[in-house]
């Protein structure tokens, strides 16, 4: 764990690990009843964010009351949380006729991608996914 001091606060943060996907900016607010904090998140962003996340938190710092965090997260991390219960939920709750024509949307999503995107480690996950979903099959 690194903390970075600033003028009157910090920054505590981790260094991204191979697994890391994602990194979260993350701090205490005060909350609705009086003399209690609570945690608020701002939005998951790419791990290739994640020094633009440490520069922003350390630009902010000084202005906040309470310390930042920047915290990277791997998919395991993220998917253990209740954040994408809902989505599971409603995943769960589909028949077979809507999967189908959700698992379409998806498999036509990422060929655009394949197609119109110029970041290649964008279309290699892409790819990747593809693959996984076995609408590709490549042979070793």
């Amino acid at each position: 764990m690194t903390t970075i001091t600033t003028t009157r606060n910090r920054v505590i943060t981790e260094e991204p690990e191979a697994d890391d996907v994602f990194v979260r900016v993350s701090f205490l607010a005060p909350g609705d009843t009086p003399d209690t904090l609570v945690p608020r998140d701002l939005r998951y962003q790419p791990i290739s964010e994640y020094q633009a996340a440490v520069d922003w938190a350390v630009s902010i710092a000084d202005q906040m009351a309470h310390r930042i965090y920047v915290v990277p997260l791997s998919y395991n991390d993220v998917r253990n949380t209740e954040r994408f219960a809902p989505i599971c939920d409603a995943v769960a709750s589909m028949d077979d006729q809507e999967r189908g024509a959700m698992r379409r949307d998806v498999v036509n999503s990422l060929c655009e991608v394949l197609r119109d995107c110029d970041d290649w480690q964008v279309r290699a996950d892409a790819y990747d996914i593809l693959a996984q979903l076995k609408v590709i099959h490549h042979e070793s």
